[in-house]
C-alpha cells in the first residue's frame, strides 16, 4: 500500500517536542548551526522525502527516513533553517522508476515541495531527476552511485567511484589479489561500477576476468557461482542491491568459495540479517561507519538511538541523508530563502562538520566531499577500519557548474 506522511514540527507539538528534547542534543544543534532560537510560524521550508520504503531497497530505506527525521528535529529544536521552520511530507517510490516519477511529479506540482531528497538506487534518482530537472526544483541525492551527473539543479552527498573505489584499490590488489571477477544487479549503478573498478585495477596492475549481472530478484545464483569459480580469481567483487546483496553473500558462503569477499556498498543495514561467519572478511569502502571513533560521531550515535532504539542500524546512505539536511539548512540561512536558485549558488559556501567528518559541496559539480574509509566485517560482525583516507574532492568528468 502506498503512503504519503505528512509531519508538521510546528504549533504547540513542536513547542512540547523541543522542550523534551535532552540538553546535549539541543546544545549539539544550536552549536552546530547557529540559527536563532525562534522559529518563524508563517516562513517554513516545506521539504519532500522520497525513497523506498517498499521493494528491493526497503532495507535501506528505513535508515535513510530515521536519519532525515533526526537532521530534521535536530535543526527545527536549533531555530529552524535560517529561522525557517522546516515541515515535510515522506513519499514511497516502491524502487520502481513509475513510483519515481509518479512521486516526484507530487511532491513538485502538488505539494509544492522546495526540496526533493532522498532516494536510494540510481532508477530512483534519474527517475525523479526527469521531473525535478525541467522543473529546475532542487533533488539532492544522498546513496553513493556509479557518478556522472551534472546538473545545476541536483545535489549528490554519497560517493562517487574516485571517493569510493579508487582509494581502496591500490589495498586491494596489495592484499588480496590482482584478479577480480564481478557479479551484480543488472542495472546502471552495478554496470557503471564494474567499467570503475576495471579502470583503477588496471591502474594498480590488477584485471577483471569476468563480470556477470542479474535481474532484480535472482534466487539461484549456484550456476554463476560455478563459472566465478571456473575463472578462478583472486576476489569476487559484489554489487547487488537491497536485499539480494544478502542473498548474495549467504550463498556465496554457502559454495565455501576461494577468493576474497569485497562488497563495497556493504554496511550496517545487512550485519544483522547475515551470520557472523557468513560475512566475516567482507571488504566494504564507505564514507561513513557507525563504530567510527570519533567525538562527533558518538554523540550522533547515542542521539539515534535514545530516537529510534538500539537495535537501528546506522549506516552511510543514512549518514550522508543526515548531512544533506544540515547542509541544506544551512544554504537556506545563508541564501536568506528558499528559492531554488539562491540555494543552489549557496548550498558551496557552506559547510558542516558530520558524524563522517568534515563536509561540503564542490561548486565545479555539486557532489559532496565525502570522506573515504576501508573497513572489515569483523568475526563479531561489526566493521573495523582498515585504512581511513580522509576527505576527497569528487571527480564528475566534463562537469564544470562554475
Amino acid at each position: 500500500m502506498e503512503k504519503t506522511e505528512i509531519k508538521r514540527a510546528c504549533g504547540n507539538r513542536s513547542i512540547a517536542r523541543r522542550s523534551t528534547l535532552k540538553g546535549g542534543a539541543a546544545a549539539f544543534a544550536t552549536a552546530a548551526i547557529g540559527f536563532p532560537a525562534i522559529l518563524k510560524a508563517a516562513d517554513k521550508v516545506k521539504l519532500g522525502f522520497m525513497t523506498a520504503l517498499t521493494g528491493l531497497e526497503t532495507i535501506l530505506g528505513e535508515t535513510q527516513l530515521n536519519c532525515f527525521k533526526l537532521a530534521v528535529d535536530e535543526i527545527n529544536a536549533a531555530g529552524g533553517a535560517g529561522g525557517r521552520e522546516i515541515e515535510y511530507l515522506v513519499e514511497d517510490d516502491q524502487t520502481t522508476t513509475k513510483g519515481a516519477i509518479d512521486k516526484a511529479r507530487k511532491l513538485v506540482f502538488q505539494d509544492k515541495v522546495d526540496a526533493v531528497i532522498g532516494m536510494i538506487a540510481s532508477l530512483e534518482r534519474v527517475a525523479a531527476l526527469s521531473v525535478t530537472g525541467p522543473a529546475k526544483k532542487l533533488l539532492i541525492y544522498t546513496t553513493y552511485y556509479e557518478g556522472g551527473e551534472c546538473n545545476k539543479y541536483l545535489v549528490c552527498t554519497g560517493q562517487v567511484p574516485n571517493q569510493q573505489i579508487d582509494p581502496m584499490m591500490p589495498w586491494i590488489v596489495k592484499n588480496l589479489g590482482k584478479t577480480v571477477y564481478v557479479m551484480g544487479s543488472d542495472y546502471i549503478w552495478p554496470r557503471k561500477s564494474t567499467a570503475a573498478v576495471k579502470a583503477a585495477l588496471e591502474t594498480n596492475g590488477g584485471r577483471i576476468v569476468g563480470a556477470e549481472f542479474f535481474p532484480f530478484g535472482t534466487q539461484d545464483l549456484g550456476p554463476a557461482f560455478g563459472k566465478m569459480k571456473d575463472a578462478n580469481p583472486d576476489v569476487l567483487w559484489l554489487m547487488f542491491a537491497g536485499s539480494d546483496a544478502i542473498t548474495s553473500v549467504k550463498q556465496y558462503s554457502s559454495f565455501s568459495l576461494k577468493p576474497k569477499l569485497v562488497y563495497h556498498g556493504w554496511d550496517e543495514t545487512f550485519l544483522k540479517a547475515v551470520s557472523p561467519a557468513e560475512q566475516a572478511g567482507i571488504i566494504a569502502s564507505q564514507a561513513y561507519f557507525e563504530t567510527l571513533d570519533n567525538p562527533t560521531n558518538k554523540a550522533f550515535v547515542a542521539r539515534y538511538h535514545e530516537k529510534f532504539g538500539k537495535d537501528k542500524p546506522i549506516n552511510a546512505i543514512g549518514e550522508a541523508t543526515y548531512d544533506a539536511v544540515w547542509l541544506y539548512a544551512r544554504a537556506v540561512a545563508k541564501a536568506g530563502s528558499t528559492e531554488d536558485d539562491k540555494v543552489v549558488a549557496a548550498i558551496s559556501q557552506v559547510d558542516f562538520q558530520g558524524p563522517q567528518g568534515h563536509v561540503n559541496i564542490s561548486a565545479k559539480n555539486n557532489h559532496m566531499l565525502c570522506n573515504s574509509i576501508l573497513a572489515r566485517v569483523t568475526d563479531h560482525a561489526s566493521f573495523e577500519t582498515v585504512q581511513n583516507f580522509g576527505q576527497i574532492e569528487p571527480d564528475v568528468p566534463g562537469c564544470n557548474l562554475i
